[in-house]
């Protein structure tokens, strides 16, 4: 019986594939019993490979596994892989749940592990390794193929030696790490994680020379490495496809092959020429190139057959002439880690992936070493939500004027399967016209990141039109190109990650290409800019709000346009130079014709911004395009002549409102859904429905706080204005990588909405990123509906019809608990700095030992810790509690801090004065805008100034911000709370009474309806939240107070004692007052203590 270690697995994997080891293999190290002897021939009709059954196994876990081997013709196992649908289709008459399958072209050979072979073809799944390259190091599946023969013969432990998702996670920890060394060699500082976030520490000494000539600026620094190695990257996935001289191991030899003293200066003497003077350099123009570094190509081996790739990812920018020098060790620690993973140019999808890295994982990569994305609100959305999407929307666009729902469900199949059976056939008048719909649709992503929406949509226009047109595969890379020359658009703010999204289209394109051609220029088709304005410092730039001509009108605006044209529109000038751009490949006329877009633009800014000279000044120095705005409607003119984009599709940027204060006042100007307190991905729901043509589709996965906010309300009333498609709601789940959050796919078509409109709804509700992905497969097919009369500007709850009209039946002739005269809510006190006012009792007592004045400012206090249900646990807390001013803080005249009311404080309580002295320093650290000038450092910082008496009040309610129970308690002790916490107070209305409707079933199920919940599953009581609930007016308070009292002088006594039955008194009470049914009491308490004549009975009593 053979062994199998490290060793073996490697020879076995960089050998051509022998079939009698093979089946050894699979006897010895599968344990498989059913290995036939002689292969059965499979009975199949295909003219390039001949497929044998060589037997089975059971696993320990009763999976039954197939084991087929194919011989391809030569060359077919690297060039391309045999369609998924086409070839489950021999095993499934075997009844496996999996086969193991080896496609073996007498060179190379593929091992794939093909899933879920009892599910329909759309779910089935392959795996695959690429072997037979004797130079290849396999370190990926030589591991695992060790791990495997340690576990269980099982075969979810088989599936994991195929997992994509595992080496990912290990590629990118690795590259994190060899970026960071890079990083911190220049500038002595790395991000370190804490938590789950990345914090930038000093490490080390920096490389004074060459940080110095970064102008010691950490993120150029950053921004320099990321280019450097995102371009070394771009060359392994070059070297996959035998483009860099033929030779599948040119970038090790290139490094191992080169002098020590090369080696030491390797970026400038070897990769510098190679980027710019033969990537970015036509061969027949670089004998007269100017030599790059002074050393040109002398130490780069057969220079001659390095292609020219055009596309501008070797252009040499202002950052590249930076000089920096890294040591030798560096890049051999670099190039070591690449050679031993294997890089598939085929971008992977979800069903499809072979085991190596792939673009789309170069996108995650990128896109999460960008370290401030978090703040700026970007994450990398899943794969499995990605796929999801772009099907969904590209779905509905298809449907768009189709009439009937079995057209439609075709159709829907269609872009599932690429059956074109399902249209009738490719002849068909519905398939021809859904042809012509593919090749002219537009669409837009307006925060592309790393384009990961863009080239889902890519892949699902390719293979549709590929079913479509039945075109030859060598005419595949063309249509790529037309795809991504007339379909796909994007915008981002960041311009790595708009370098990043544009190699990935690079990347596409290199796929099919038989040989290396030209790169298209993407740089206006995937562009840098702010995508919510349209203007620059105040000047609106939307060419459609004014034609502006370049004849003798344009001359008097100080000179601004000498275009050489006569009554020629300047939005045509540049959308003609923008689409001639595209596919110019001489590089200098690429670089003139960008010049010559960029004085246009600048021209008709100025012009724009006729009157206003020092905007028309500042245009000169501007950097075209910027991260400052975007011209829409100047750069995608061809679109917006067609009336807008058919679809766009996104993940926007969630930032919070504070930070968006530099741009509040052109978002109120330019967005009806403005409101000071909304995020930014608002504004993005709005603007990508402005982008849309009449029936276009939006389709975001975004956060769903607008379900339920009341800067919400705006965007609420905008979409339900419009046919909402579908909306699937991820409540507390970890769709984004570590990030527990509650986000939403949305998907609208941009129409009126027909009437009875039944959208598609999924929930789900608190799951890790591992439960999360299975659920959502399993429900993929299997999502609900929902109605949108239901929906309205009001809180989203998305209840099941019932439990909607149970809402309605609550709220009618009921009032807001807002509403009612004499009952307020107010927020707890805000310290600023709890460890100068939060004080224990030891420390309590001995302030008022030393001055018995001191307990006129010591308050009693509980946090929202202490407060249960009904009742409180007493609190060893006291709150320091010194309004502005004090002890002049009655004197209304005072305005600003007041020498002279701490000069008081310091004489009449020194030894308050002395405590708060302690923390000064802390103290002047809170709010720097108003402290120490709108109030003393030693105040609070919010004393609720208008209401701070109402703490002392006999009675109130109070209750926590947070809580994890449905909890409001009755404080009769004067009580103050800080600000995480509420307190109630009510001059009509009996406290009692409000405390027991407040903690009654029905109120805490109607907060369901409009409350929120945090990601760790607490209650959100904030006092808009709890001023919504619907309060109805009984005929009398006493019923209910009698049992709060009863409740409270039991709890008085034992806190823990059982109040339940009065507790069910009042829910029976308070469920008679708003009229509810049996029915209906058992939607809010399904395990209602009592029965249906009970309640009755109750009702008539």
């Amino acid at each position: 019986m053979a062994t199998y270690n490290k060793e073996t697995f490697k020879r076995l994997f960089q050998s051509k594939f022998n079939l009698s080891k093979w089946q050894m293999l699979l006897q010895d190290y599968f344990h498989a019993d059913k290995v036939r002897v002689n292969a059965e021939v499979l009975d199949e009709d295909a003219e390039d490979r001949k497929g044998y059954f060589l037997g089975s196994m059971t696993t320990q876990d009763n999976y039954e596994l197939g084991f087929f081997y194919y011989e391809m013709e030569d060359g077919s196992v690297l060039r391309r892989k045999v369609g998924l649908r086409n070839l489950i289709r021999p095993y499934l008459g075997y009844g496996f749940d999996a086969a193991l399958a080896v496609f073996n072209d007498g060179t190379n050979w593929r091992l794939s592990l093909i899933c879920d072979l009892k599910e329909d073809a759309t779910s089935t799944k392959r795996f695959t390794y690429v072997f037979g390259d004797e130079k290849a190091y396999y370190k990926t599946p030589v591991s695992r193929f060790v791990d495997l023969q340690k576990k269980a013969n099982e075969f979810l432990e088989i599936k994991k030696a195929f997992s994509v998702e595992a080496l990912s996670d290990d590629f990118f920890a690795a590259y994190r790490k060899q970026y960071a060394e890079f990083v911190k060699f220049l500038t002595g500082k790395e991000y370190v994680k804490k938590g789950n976030k990345w914090v930038e520490q000093e490490t080390g000494e920096p490389d004074v020379q060459y940080f110095t000539s970064f102008k010691e600026d950490d993120k150029l620094v950053r921004d320099y490495i990321k280019k450097m190695m995102g371009r070394i990257v771009f060359l392994y996935f070059l070297q996959s496809k035998g483009w860099l001289a033929g030779n599948l191991h040119y970038m090790h030899d290139l490094f191992y092959d080169a002098s020590d003293e090369v080696k030491e200066d390797f970026l400038d003497k070897v990769l510098e020429p190679m980027f710019f003077g033969l990537l970015n350099t036509k061969p027949e123009d670089r004998s007269s190139a100017p030599l790059v570094n002074g050393v040109g190509v002398k130490y780069i081996p057969n220079a001659d057959e390095i292609p020219y790739l055009n596309g501008g990812l070797f252009q040499q920018e202002k950052i590249d002439e930076v000089e920096s020098v890294f040591p030798a060790g560096m890049f051999q620690s670099l190039f070591d880690f690449f050679d031993s993973y294997n890089f598939t140019i085929d971008e992977n999808d979800p069903n499809d992936a072979e085991v190596g890295v792939d673009p789309e994982m170069l996108g995650k990569i990128f896109e999460n070493l960008l370290e401030d994305n978090k703040d700026k609100g970007a994450f990398y959305t899943p794969k499995e939500i990605v796929r999801y999407m772009c099907q969904e929307s590209l779905t509905a666009y298809l449907q768009t004027g189709i009439d009937g729902a079995e057209v439609k469900e075709h159709i829907a199949n269609f872009v599932k399967t690429n059956d074109v059976e399902e249209l009738g056939g490719a002849s068909s008048e519905l398939a021809m016209s859904i042809d012509r719909k593919l090749i002219n649709v537009k669409i837009c992503d307006p925060a592309i990141g790393s384009g990961a929406f863009p080239m889902g949509l890519l892949r699902e226009l390719y293979a549709c039109r590929k079913s479509l047109e039945i075109f030859e595969e060598d005419n595949a890379a063309d249509i790529k190109r037309h795809i991504i020359q007339n379909n796909i658009y994007g915008v981002d703010i960041e311009k790595g990650a708009v370098d990043i999204a544009r190699l990935r289209f690079w990347l596409a394109l290199i796929i099919d290409e038989k040989e290396p051609m030209p790169l298209p220029n993407l740089d206006f088709k995937i562009m840098q800019g702010n995508s919510l304005l349209e203007s620059y410092k105040g000047v609106d730039l939307d060419v459609t709000s004014k034609k502006l001509k370049t004849g003798k009108d344009t001359k008097k605006t100080r000179g601004v346009l000498s275009l050489g044209f006569e009554e020629t529109d300047v939005q045509k000038i540049i959308q003609d130079l923008v689409k001639s751009y595209f596919s110019i490949t001489d590089h200098t006329l690429r670089a003139q014709r960008r010049q010559q877009i960029d004085k246009y633009v600048k021209d008709y800014i100025k012009v724009c911004a006729e009157g206003n000279h020092e905007v028309q000044d500042a245009v000169d120095e501007l950097e075209i395009p910027n991260d400052q705005f975007f011209l829409w409607h100047t750069y995608f003119a061809d679109v917006f002549e067609q009336g807008g984009f058919d679809i766009v599709i996104g993940n926007p940027p969630y930032v919070e409102a504070k930070k968006l204060k530099n741009i509040a006042s052109t978002l109120k100007k330019d967005y009806t859904v403005y409101s000071g307190t909304a995020d930014l991905s608002i504004y993005f729901i709005e603007h990508g429905m402005n982008l849309l043509a009449k029936d276009g589709i939006l389709s975001y996965i975004t956060t769903n706080k607008f379900f339920y906010t009341g800067y919400g309300k705006a965007v609420r009333k905008f979409l339900v204005g419009n046919l909402i498609n579908a909306l699937i709601n991820f409540e507390q789940v970890e769709v984004f990588e570590n990030i527990l959050v509650s986000s939403v796919v949305i998907n609208v078509r941009k129409s009126l909405p027909v009437t009875n409109n039944r959208f598609v709804y999924e929930r789900f509700y608190k799951l890790d990123a591992k439960q999360f992905r299975m659920e959502f497969a399993e429900k993929l097919e299997l999502f609900g509906f929902y109605p949108q009369e239901f929906l309205d500007e009001n809180e989203w709850s998305f209840s099941d019809v019932a439990g909607l009209l149970l809402k309605r039946k609550i709220e009618k002739d009921s009032y807001s608990l807002a509403s009612l005269k004499g009952v307020n809510i107010y927020r707890g006190v805000t310290t600023g700095y709890n460890p100068a006012f939060i004080i224990t009792d030891e420390q309590k007592d001995s302030l008022i030992a030393q001055d018995a004045r001191n307990k006129e400012v010591i308050k009693n206090m509980l946090q929202g810790r202490n407060i249960r249900k009904w009742y409180y646990n007493e609190s060893d807390e006291n709150l320091l509690f010194l309004p502005w001013h004090f002890p002049l803080h009655e004197d209304m005249e005072l305005k600003g801090a007041s020498e002279k009311a701490e000069s008081l404080l310091k004489e009449d309580f020194p030894a308050i004065y002395q405590h708060l002295l302690i923390h000064k320093e802390a103290l002047l650290d809170r709010n720097q805008e108003e402290t120490g000038k709108r109030y003393e450092w030693y105040a609070l910082q919010r004393c609720a100034a208008s209401y701070y008496p109402e703490f002392e009040k006999n009675e109130k309610v109070i209750w926590g911000l947070t809580a994890n129970n449905w909890a409001f308690a009755y404080d009769d002790k004067q009580h103050y709370l800080p600000s995480n916490g509420y307190i109630l107070t009510s001059t009509d209305i009996p406290i009692r009474y409000l405390l027991g409707w407040l903690n009654s079933k029905l109120m805490h199920h109607y907060f369901h309806y409009i409350g929120v919940m945090t990601a760790g599953g607490a209650y959100t009581l904030k006092a808009a939240t709890i001023s919504a609930l619907p309060f109805k007016i009984p005929e009398e308070y006493m019923a209910i107070e009698e049992k709060v009292d009863a409740i409270l002088m039991v709890k008085n006594k034992d806190k823990q004692a059982d109040t339940t039955a009065w507790e069910n008194q009042i829910d029976f009470l308070v469920y008679h007052l708003y009229g509810l049914t049996y029915d209906e009491v058992l939607i809010v308490d399904p395990e209602t203590p009592i029965s249906r004549e009970e309640y009755e009975a109750y009702k008539e009593e």
